[in-house]
């Protein structure tokens, strides 16, 4: 298919569209075929927008709180009526099944709605310094954020970021990954026909140059980063430098601990949605299950029996498990599979690129890979699930925590204090208890360790975009 023939965006800033002659092409993983043709925005890109965002922001900051509140509902009853369009441009982009695009894409408008209820609870506190002082604290707009969104789920994690920026008073520029642009252009676009003022959300898409212009402004207040962790350290180093607030979400190497008396078919279910979730291509995937002596030959022979079953296809066709991103992901995930064969790990199912057109790759899973394997040490990042054998409770936390990262982990057992002795010894910003995905826009989200700084959703994500004032008054002393 010809560039012609496809659609072409520009970047979406200061409430529309502008073409310029860099471009770059946007390709469905499950054929290899583009989908999009769209602008790179580029250093002069990065500048029209920056001056966009610093021109609308404090005028938004200073609207009266409950109409920033009822602007950003409108924008998510707007959006609730393109689910089915953006669930399309995100599974055209990243070969997600549909049906997961949809419930993303759901999950997304709720942090909209979340944050919505936020504007007017932004609140300061009075501190008691005495009879003849008077001291409170204000939080107040940070001015304008620079948010780096991953290609994985663009929509939910651009308005996980976006929706506590916008209800706090700020102004934000985001830079899509290069591999799904369009849908976060197309949640621009809608917002500002629900009447979100211009310049508010721009949207820059673009590769490395992009990025460095954007990070780098001295007109930028804030960074967001959402990625690996090599690249989160070069935007850390860059914000260290300008001295400026970030949030690093940098992946992790979640574990599952599944215990004798776990509710042995739910822990199953949540080993098969850690497997075929956005295929394997997720942040917080459970990729390391550690499975109690007592149990771990049936969990293992009810998994297999699973994960056998599943139906690989084109993410428009909604089945079980689609495409990774690109050639190169799928080549790197072999290489960890292979090397694990190398070191003498057993594959129990799958091991290998499937045989089709686009870049599948089989769900795999491993047993008998040592804890310092790079598969079990590593982030893999596709359809990959590495089985370990444990004895005691002692071990279990131990093992889990033997790893850099920390994001995030599951439990299973039906013994109470059991699991509540587990989730606290687990090193993790979140630890689900009989349960995968229980994450919701109330509930904070970040890592311990190579994870990542600082927390997003809920009330406390509205502290990063945000500076906390201290305003001390004397009033003089009580008259007899």
């Amino acid at each position: 298919m010809s560039e012609g023939r496809v659609p072409h965006r520009g970047m979406f800033v200061d409430g529309d569209y502008h073409r310029r002659n860099d471009t770059f092409r946007v390709t469905d993983p499950s054929t290899g075929r583009p989908v999009a043709v769209v602008t790179s925005a580029g250093p002069d890109g990065v500048d029209t927008a920056l001056d966009a965002a610093v021109a609308a922001q404090s005028e938004w900051a200073a609207i009266d709180p409950i109409e920033r509140g009822r602007i950003l509902r409108q924008v998510a009853r707007e959006l609730k009526r393109h689910v089915d369009e953006l669930a399309e441009l995100a599974t055209r982009a990243i070969g997600r099944p549909l049906g997961q695009s949809k419930g993303l894409v759901d999950s997304a408008i709720g942090y909209v709605d979340y944050y919505a209820g936020m504007t007017d609870k932004v609140e300061g506190e009075s501190l008691p310094v005495g009879q003849t002082n008077q001291a409170f604290t204000r939080r107040e707009p940070i001015g304008v954020s620079a948010q780096i969104v991953p290609w994985n789920a663009p929509v939910l994690l651009t308005f996980r970021g976006v929706a506590p920026a916008l209800a706090a008073g700020n102004a934000v520029v985001v830079k899509p990954s290069p591999f799904a642009p369009r849908v976060i252009l197309t949640l621009a676009e809608i917002a500002s026909e629900a009447g979100l003022p211009d310049g508010l959300f721009n949207v820059v898409p673009g590769r490395v140059e992009t990025s460095q212009a954007l990070t780098t402004d001295d007109r930028v207040d804030q960074l967001t980063f959402t990625g690996s962790v090599s690249t989160g350290q070069l935007v850390g180093k860059t914000a260290i430098d300008r001295v400026v607030p970030t949030v690093l979400e940098l992946g992790g190497k979640s574990p599952a601990v599944v215990f004798e008396d776990a509710p042995l078919d739910d822990a199953v279910d949540g080993a098969m949605q850690a497997m075929t979730m956005i295929n394997g291509q997720v942040c917080f995937a459970t990729t390391r299950v550690f499975v109690h002596e007592d149990v771990y030959d049936e969990f293992t022979r009810r998994y297999v029996d699973a994960v056998d079953a599943l139906e690989l296809g084109a993410g428009i066709d909604d089945p079980d498990l689609g495409p990774v991103i690109s050639e190169d992901a799928l080549a790197e995930i072999d290489q960890y599979v292979q090397a694990a064969i190398d070191d003498g790990a057993t594959v129990l199912t799958g091991g290998r690129p499937a045989d089709r057109e686009g870049t599948f790759y089989e769900p795999t899973i491993i047993e008998g890979a040592d804890d310092d394997a790079a598969i079990s040490c590593e982030e893999v990042f596709g359809p990959v699930i590495s089985l370990y054998e444990f004895a005691d409770e002692k071990e279990a936390i131990r093992r889990a925590n033997d790893t850099d990262y920390g994001l995030y982990a599951t439990v299973w057992t039906n013994t109470l204090d059991r699991a509540h002795r587990v989730a606290n010894g687990i090193e993790a910003g979140s630890v689900m208890v009989n349960q995968y995905a229980g994450s919701r826009p109330q509930t904070p989200f970040g890592g311990y360790n190579k994870s990542g700084l600082g927390r997003e959703k809920g009330m406390q994500a509205v502290d990063h975009y945000t500076e906390l004032k201290t305003i001390n008054v004397e009033i003089g002393s009580v008259e007899e």
